[in-house]
């Protein structure tokens, strides 16, 4: 394994290459170090040999130390819902595996490689940042990267596991290349690391406009077809009077006869084609929710096929994680049988006049297991069902990916859950863990801002403009957030109980939409300044406390200005509990 200190790593930025070998067993270790040319910033290939006279088996592989770390340590979870935040001191794993038995929450919802957590260590997957650095990989198409913190020895170790590929003798293998930047602020850092990624893996998405409406956080699986068909009527009706641009309408969970048997609707609904037609005959765009690789033990898919599922050592079933009161099993997809019938579900939803599909709980198609390619490790089999998914809807299917691990997702989706889900309530003392949060989504909405437009569009989770457990202000801190960082505008209610302060509302974060933020991270998990540039309507700095406690004296940087152009009225800023400040330009010039 190499090991790097922080301070010599303006060494490697002055020099255009250097190559080192290392030997450790029955393996040569080949590190390429290439300076980027666009950005301060190290290009690393690394190549593993198999140096033996018989096959060997590759499974984890530590690969690089980075020493004389210093806090804050940014760490990033591997899937949607889970964290990107920032940790003073390493942080403290057992509280969050002891939750999750208890409350039989999977831990392969948290890694691909659970026995990490048992261990007592928590990985930042994909990438790991400090105010000095941001190291990571520039892909995950077939093995799962992560970091490790120590924070008594001060140094951060990179690691790759490549779930026992057999390399024959003399064979090499050349991993995901890994990135490091030095020598810049934190967010120009993590902004550079994302576009070259969106560079190296040429990625592209469909835009979203306009606005959306989804069931999921007002009527839950509990939707009924009346219910969807009130709401569709309203929502023409409110953009016609209201001039607001609603174009989607999401149908979530609920009206599926099972998990699994998506094509099969239960007594509430009619066929889908209907459903789409309803949707559609009042000019939206119609969206499906499905969990595609997921199936319930109850379901017609799991009971008639379960050779098509992702097994134990000893051949059974594995259960990817339990919900629904159910236990849930993974489709296996690197059998042949089941990439047909994914094609089949995306077609048959396709024909019937869907064309937005937000697919869901996708790291169950990621699960380690024996499948039926044995040369084919979990990261690879669950690119193999994006790549089936993404090519049956076409590319003109509007995708959004939740749940999903987020590197192996990047080029297959046009928008990401970047967090964890909100819901009608703040609920800001859950344990963060990817629990359903306004306050923890939110966290999310800023701290993985720079993804957006890079790997994909951001979507922050839906605003809430009913009256609800939040408060007036915890509702417009979410929704103003979401306008000012540009993410996908999409709500959440029975329309018939949004008054006209929530309309309003929904008018002014609106008018906040189409910028370029910029979030300046700086250690603090809830207090986060934002500046956007180039908007549609006016630039805007701004500050957000999702805290309890209020904020005092923050100052206004003229690194602020410099990105938005705004010159507010004041040097300094308070911030009461749970609130949000901002000060707009007149214009949208920069």
């Amino acid at each position: 394994m190499l090991k790097i200190r922080v301070s010599s790593i303006e060494e490697f930025l002055l020099a255009d290459r250097k190559e080192f070998k290392m030997e450790a067993g029955n393996f040569v270790y080949i590190y390429d170090f290439e300076r980027l040319t666009d950005s301060p910033g190290i290009l690393l290939r690394i190549s593993v040999v198999n140096r033996s006279d018989a096959p060997k088996k590759v499974g984890k592989i530590d690969l690089l130390e980075i020493e004389d770390v210093s806090e804050p340590v940014y760490y990033n979870g591997w899937q949607s819902w889970l964290p990107f935040k920032a940790y003073w001191e390493q942080p403290i794993v057992d509280p969050f595996v002891q939750y999750a038995d208890s409350h039989e929450i999977s831990l392969f919802s948290a890694t691909p490689i659970p026995e990490i957590l048992r261990e007592g260590r928590r990985p930042s997957d994909y990438f790991i940042a400090t105010d000095e650095l941001v190291v990571g990989f520039l892909s995950s198409r077939f093995s799962h990267q992560y970091f490790l913190w120590n924070d008594d020895q001060c140094n951060i170790r990179g690691s790759a596991d490549l779930f026992g590929a057999e390399l024959a003798p003399g064979e090499s293998v050349q991993l995901e290349k890994m990135v490091i930047f030095g020598k810049d602020s934190l967010w120009s850092m993590l902004e550079n690391y994302a576009s070259l990624i969106k560079k190296s893996n040429k990625v592209e998405f469909n835009d979203f406009s306009g606005v959306g409406w989804c069931s999921w956080y007002q009527y839950f699986s509990d939707i009924t077809f009346e219910q969807l068909s009130k709401n569709i009527r309203l929502l023409a009706e409110i953009r016609d009077r209201e001039k607001i641009d609603y174009r989607l309408v999401q149908l979530d969970d609920g009206y599926q006869e099972d998990i699994g048997d998506w094509l099969e609707t239960n007594s509430k609904f009619p066929e889908l084609k209907e459903i789409a037609s309803e949707i559609r005959k009042r000019k939206f765009s119609a969206g499906l929710w499905i969990a595609p690789f997921s199936a319930s033990e109850t379901s017609k898919v799991f009971r008639e096929h379960q050779d098509w599922f992702v097994r134990n050592e000893d051949g059974s079933p594995r259960i990817a994680y339990r919900n629904w009161g159910k236990k849930i099993f993974s489709l296996d997809t690197t059998n042949p049988k089941v990439l047909e019938h994914l094609r089949d579900l995306i077609v048959s939803i396709r024909r019937s006049g869907f064309d937005y599909l937000k697919i869901d709980f996708l790291f169950a198609g990621a699960i380690p297991g024996r499948r039926y390619r044995e040369d084919c490790g979990p990261i690879e089999a669950y690119r193999i069902g994006m790549k089936a998914i993404r090519d049956a809807a076409g590319k003109d299917c509007f995708i959004l990916g939740c749940g999903a691990p987020l590197l192996p997702s990047v080029g297959f989706v046009d928008g990401m859950r970047i967090g964890s889900d909100t819901s009608p309530q703040w609920n800001g003392e859950a344990m963060d863990i990817g629990i359903p949060s306004a306050r923890f989504s939110l966290r999310n909405a800023y701290t993985r801002a720079f993804m957006h437009r890079r790997l994909w569009l951001n979507d922050p989770d839906t605003v809430i403009l009913r009256k609800c457990e939040m408060t007036e202000e915890e509702k417009r801190i979410f929704a103003l957030s979401v306008g000012l960082l540009d993410g996908m505008m999409i709500n959440s209610d029975d329309m018939e109980l949004v008054d006209s302060q929530g309309i309003s509302l929904l008018k002014e974060a609106i008018m906040l939409k189409g910028g370029e933020p910029r979030v300046f991270l700086d250690g603090m998990n809830s207090v986060f300044a934002t500046c956007t540039r180039k908007a549609n309507y006016c630039n805007v700095t701004s500050f957000v406390n999702l805290t309890d406690t209020p904020r005092h004296s923050i100052k206004l940087k003229e690194m602020y200005e410099n990105w938005s152009g705004v010159k507010p009225p004041v040097k300094e800023v308070e911030l009461p509990p749970k609130s949000i400040w901002i000060a707009k330009s007149d214009s949208c010039d920069i």
